[in-house]
């Protein structure tokens, strides 16, 4: 069963993949990276309105073979009276 590894990228900062998935195939590894995006925008708040997560495949030999990137862009239209106290937005209705 082939071997593939899935490298995260938080923005810059890399959690490379140590271990590796056995997968059946490229499109199964391609279905994993994807699913693991979500996950990581949801581990914390980004710092800043503007947040990359990029999941990157790489086969046993360590050519890459798949990229997927989730981008979180936000811009305020109308800023809030009050200042950041720490608590998330869907705390202030």
């Amino acid at each position: 069963m082939p071997l593939y590894y899935i490298d995260l990228y938080d923005n810059e900062t890399l959690a490379r993949d140590e271990f590796g998935l056995e997968l059946d195939s490229l499109y199964e590894a391609r279905e994993q990276a994807i699913a693991l995006l979500p996950d990581l925008a949801r581990q914390g708040l980004p710092d800043g309105d503007s947040h990359d997560y990029t999941a990157v495949v790489r086969c046993r030999e360590g050519r890459v073979r798949y990229e997927a990137t989730l981008s979180l862009r936000g811009t305020w239209i109308e800023a809030p009276a009050y200042p950041p106290t720490g608590e998330t937005s869907a705390t202030h209705h």
